[in-house]
C-alpha cells in the first residue's frame, strides 16, 4: 500500500489526469455543474500564484551570459515549433477538434517546471533552463495571442481577436504570477520548506480544468473511436520528436557547450499544459467542442514528459 502511495505521490499529475478523464466522460454530472460557476477562473488563478511562489530567478543571471542559447531558445519555442507544429496539425487525418488542440499546444511556451528537472536530471545547465522558463512564459503571455491568432487565420480555421486573447491572459496568468512572486519574498522560507504541498495545490487546481472540460464534452467524447485517440497519441509524440531534433541540430550549428545544449533541447521542446487550458477557456465557440480540443494537450503533454524522461535519464547516465 505503501508502494502505491509512493507512486501515486511521484505521478500525481498524469495518474489526476486520466483519472479526471474517466471520471467526466463516466460521472459527467458534477463536473458540468462546476463548469457552470467560475471555477475555472478561481484554478487558473490558484496554478500561477503557486508557480510565482516557487519561481526562483536567483540564478537567471548567471545564464544570461549564453546569449546564444538564449536567443534560439527563445525563438525555438516562440516562433519556430508553433509555425512547424500548426502547420503539421492541421494536416493530420484527425477530428477538426483534435487538430485544433493540437496546434494550440504546439504554440504554448515551455513547461513551468519540468524543462528545469529534466535538464537537472541530464546534467545539463539548470540555470539556462530556468532563464528560458522564465523568459519564455512571461514573454509568451504577449506573443502567444498574436502567433496564434496569425497562424488560425492564416490556414483558415477561426477568427480570433488576438488583443482580446491578451488582455485575458494578462488577467488570468501575469497577475496572479506576480502575485505569487511578490508574496514570494515574504514567505520565502516556508514556500521553499512547502515546496510539495504547493506544488499539489497547483496540480489539483490544474486537473480540475480538464475535468470540468471533459464533463461538458462526454457525449461526444464518447463518440471517439479508440484509432483516432492512438493516432492523436502517435502524432502528439511524432512532432515532439521532431522538435528535439530541430534543436538539437540548432545547438550543434550553433556549438553549444553540452550543458547548455541539454538545456535548449529539453526546455525549447517542450510546450506547457496550464497555460494550454488557459488559452482553450478563451477560444470563441467556433474554434470546437472544448472538450476535444483539450484532450491532445493532455495527451500531447504526457507523452512530451515520458519521452523527455528517458532522454533526461540516458543524458545524465552517459555523465554521471
Amino acid at each position: 500500500m505503501d508502494a502505491v502511495l509512493k507512486f501515486i505521490d511521484k505521478q500525481f499529475l498524469p495518474v489526476g489526469l486520466i483519472t479526471v478523464a474517466l471520471v467526466g466522460l463516466l460521472f459527467p454530472a458534477p463536473g458540468r455543474f462546476m463548469g457552470t460557476l467560475p471555477t475555472q477562473h478561481v484554478a487558473v488563478s490558484i496554478i500561477f500564484i503557486c508557480a510565482g511562489l516557487r519561481l526562483r530567478t536567483d540564478e537567471v543571471a548567471a545564464a544570461l551570459s549564453a546569449w546564444r542559447a538564449t536567443a534560439w531558445g527563445t525563438l525555438s519555442i516562440l516562433f519556430i515549433t508553433p509555425i512547424i507544429g500548426t502547420a503539421i496539425a492541421f494536416q493530420l487525418p484527425l477530428d477538426p477538434s483534435f487538430q485544433m488542440g493540437l496546434a494550440l499546444f504546439f504554440c504554448m511556451p515551455t513547461t513551468l517546471s519540468s524543462g528545469i528537472a529534466l535538464t537537472g536530471q541530464a546534467r545539463g545547465n539548470v540555470a539556462l533552463a530556468l532563464l528560458l522558463t522564465v523568459l519564455t512564459n512571461i514573454v509568451g503571455i504577449f506573443t502567444v495571442p498574436f502567433v496564434l491568432a496569425q497562424l488560425l487565420q492564416t490556414i483558415g480555421r477561426i477568427e480570433l481577436s488576438a488583443l482580446d486573447l491578451l488582455l485575458k491572459l494578462c488577467l488570468s496568468i501575469l497577475i496572479p504570477l506576480a502575485a505569487g512572486k511578490f508574496l514570494r519574498r515574504f514567505v520565502k522560507e516556508w514556500v521553499d520548506g512547502n515546496r510539495g504541498k504547493i506544488g499539489l495545490a497547483s496540480n489539483l487546481a490544474l486537473i480540475s480544468v480538464p475535468w470540468m472540460k471533459f464533463s461538458q464534452a462526454s457525449d461526444r467524447l464518447a463518440e471517439v473511436a479508440p484509432l483516432s485517440l492512438l493516432l492523436l497519441v502517435i502524432s502528439g509524440l511524432v512532432v515532439h520528436l521532431l522538435y528535439l531534433l530541430l534543436n538539437d541540430g540548432g545547438s550543434r550549428l550553433l556549438r553549444l557547450p553540452l550543458g547548455a545544449r541539454k538545456a535548449v533541447v529539453l526546455s525549447a521542446s517542450q510546450k506547457t499544459l496550464p497555460v494550454a487550458l488557459t488559452v482553450l477557456a478563451f477560444l470563441p465557440e467556433s474554434a470546437g467542442v472544448k472538450g476535444l480540443i483539450a484532450i491532445p494537450c493532455i495527451t500531447s503533454h504526457l507523452g512530451q514528459i515520458f519521452m523527455d524522461a528517458i532522454l533526461a535519464t540516458r543524458w545524465g547516465n552517459d555523465t554521471a
